[in-house]
């Protein structure tokens, strides 16, 4: 056996937003074009990564 990370992660969130597995932010969050942030993807995001890059190829982007 040898020691390992077991218990809760917690995550931080405003009071207005709602709960959130995982964030996708793209260049309208800072105005950077091209930009695009996958952030938080843990499990659920692993999970889930093949719908996130559908998502993503389809975001908006400036040219």
């Amino acid at each position: 056996m040898q020691p390992d990370y077991a218990g809760v992660r917690p995550k931080l969130q405003a009071a207005y937003e709602g709960f959130r597995d995982f964030s996708i932010q793209n260049e309208n969050k800072y105005g950077i074009s091209g930009l695009i942030n996958l952030l938080a993807t843990d499990s659920a995001g692993l999970i889930s990564s093949l719908a996130i890059a559908e998502y993503v190829e389809h975001l908006p982007l400036s040219d």
